[in-house]
């Protein structure tokens, strides 16, 4: 180091003392700091050697961590799945007991719907039953009367009691209030229908017996012309119905028209609504 520091001060002198002193250039030695900076010390190494522990220590937890990490996933994925088995099988469950309700109330369907028709069937047959029984006793009381009267020769059908016999047919007069659509079906309870007047004699025959009362007739014009309730059809004739009859009113305030027909006071026909509540006329065609 002192021969370092000397080389360094050295001046050079020169052989002729008046010649003017010339410095020789400074030989610096070489930099140990350049040395240091080249080759890596002791603290870098081990900051090096720090710095690789702790990111092998990092990579170890991460990598444990990533392995818990995976193991729960792996566990919550297992559950989801015996989670979804468990819900489709109870799925499929409810579905097979759906499957079979449905099953069963088609059946019930199907079992309801054969009952109806057979109580229907019954139905029908027991009517038809009571019909036939009321024109056998109608019959026996008519052949009772026959001989009790020592009469050969009917000219009129024998009627039930109650009822009025106008050649081959009898009649009755219900003064019950009711409507059209009401009169109609009890007449058809009796076995009967409402009224149909087919000449002027009938049509006379009936209004004396029902005057002043207004009764329904088994007329209407609810499908746009006027027929009676078999069927057939009517031609309007001006002396059956009373002046300016039928009008087809609509200022009652019951809505619609005057689609049924009904026997006025004095006999002659008038159309009036159908709701409104009068007496009828049942007629019934007898076969002896």
């Amino acid at each position: 180091m002192i021969r370092d520091y000397q080389d360094l001060t050295m001046t050079l002198e020169p052989e002729n003392e008046d010649a003017p002193r010339i410095k020789a250039p400074l030989k610096l030695p070489r930099s140990q700091t350049w040395v240091r900076r080249t080759f890596p010390s002791r603290r870098l190494v081990l900051i090096l050697l720090l710095l690789s522990v702790i990111l092998t220590i990092s990579v170890i937890v991460f990598g444990v961590k990533g392995h818990f990490y995976n193991s729960e996933l792996k566990e919550t994925q297992d559950s989801v799945k015996s989670l979804n088995e468990t819900v489709g099988k109870k799925f499929a469950s409810l579905q097979d007991k759906e499957n079979d309700s449905d099953a069963k109330l088609k059946e019930m369907e199907a079992k309801v719907k054969q009952l109806t028709e057979e109580a229907d069937g019954a139905t029908t047959h027991v009517l038809n039953q009571l019909k036939e029984l009321r024109k056998n006793n109608i019959a026996l009381n008519c052949d009772y009367q026959d001989f009790k009267l020592n009469r050969t020769d009917r000219k009129e059908a024998c009627c039930p009691k109650g009822w009025d016999a106008f050649r081959r047919s009898c009649y009755w007069e219900n003064q019950s209030g009711k409507s059209w659509e009401e009169a109609k079906a009890e007449c058809e309870s009796y076995d009967a229908h409402l009224v149909i007047i087919n000449s002027y004699e009938e049509q006379q025959f009936v209004a004396v017996r029902v005057r002043p009362n207004f009764m329904w007739i088994g007329l209407t014009d609810r499908s746009g012309s006027w027929k009676w309730v078999d069927g057939s059809s009517y031609t309007i004739v001006s002396w059956d119905w009373c002046p300016e009859q039928p009008d087809d009113w609509y200022g009652h305030g019951l809505g619609g028209g005057e689609d049924c027909a009904h026997l006025h006071e004095n006999g002659c026909w008038n159309d009036e609504h159908c709701s409104r509540l009068f007496g009828s006329v049942c007629e019934m065609e007898m076969d002896n």
